[in-house]
């Protein structure tokens, strides 16, 4: 009897337990059971590849690279290339232009001017001279050694030279002095622009080549020559 009681007891016990088990949807439970699967809800937001979850959405890469240009002819030529980019959230833009150097091709029109004709060139030096004379810089550096840029006179179809080109930069500054309004006051300095000119001294007389050519020669001095070539002995017997 004692032993019928216990087992009665618990089969009780157990039964009362089964009813708080935990277990899976397959498990059949009688009713009033309770089944508690620890499941959890969770929001995970996906902003696109290389962003952690839950992460602000990372800008898109950098498309727009400014192209690379090459200059035409090599290292022989006058194109600067330029090249841009630039780049918004969405949109980008990049360009490429090329541009003539003014310089440059003054530089080579004047080197094609002045070389020799053996050497490929025109052989027109002093049209070269005129093309550098373009430059103010240029300009400038000749005035100052004395060398002036070569002026054409329209009447008698010479080249002024000398004071003469400067005293037709002074008639007309605007037309003749390359630069004249961007260095205005050196050049009424140099050229004495709203000064009476002075007279040039009077160069001093220069022996003709046909003289120096004589005197060097010896032959203004035949008699003494003559005389030095006299026997000494019939020279003492007078």
């Amino acid at each position: 009897m004692r032993h019928f009681i216990a087992i009665v007891l618990s089969a009780f016990a157990l039964s009362a337990h089964a009813q708080d088990l935990n277990g899976d949807f397959s498990t059949n439970i009688g009713a009033g059971s309770t089944v508690d699967s620890n499941n959890t809800n969770e929001t995970i937001n996906y902003n696109g590849a290389g962003s952690a979850p839950g992460s602000t959405p990372p800008n898109p890469v950098m498309s727009a690279v400014a192209p690379t240009m090459m200059g035409g002819g090599g290292n022989d030529s006058c194109l600067i290339p330029s090249s841009t980019g630039i780049q918004v959230t969405l949109f980008g833009v990049s360009s490429g232009s090329m541009e003539q150097d003014p310089e440059c091709n003054r530089r080579k029109d004047a080197r094609l001017l002045g070389t020799p004709q053996t050497s490929g060139g025109l052989g027109l030096q002093v049209s070269g001279i005129s093309m550098m004379c373009q430059s103010p810089e240029v300009f400038r550096a000749m005035a100052l050694a004395n060398t002036p840029c070569p002026i054409s006179d329209v009447v008698t179809g010479n080249i002024l030279i000398g004071r003469s080109a400067y005293v037709r930069m002074r008639e007309n500054p605007d037309v003749y002095v390359v630069g004249y309004r961007q260095a205005q006051e050196f050049w009424d300095t140099l050229l004495l622009i709203g000064q009476e000119l002075p007279d040039a001294p009077p160069e001093p007389e220069r022996e003709s080549l046909s003289d120096r050519f004589r005197r060097t020669s010896g032959a203004d001095d035949g008699p003494i020559r003559g005389n030095r070539q006299s026997n000494p002995r019939s020279a003492s017997a007078e």
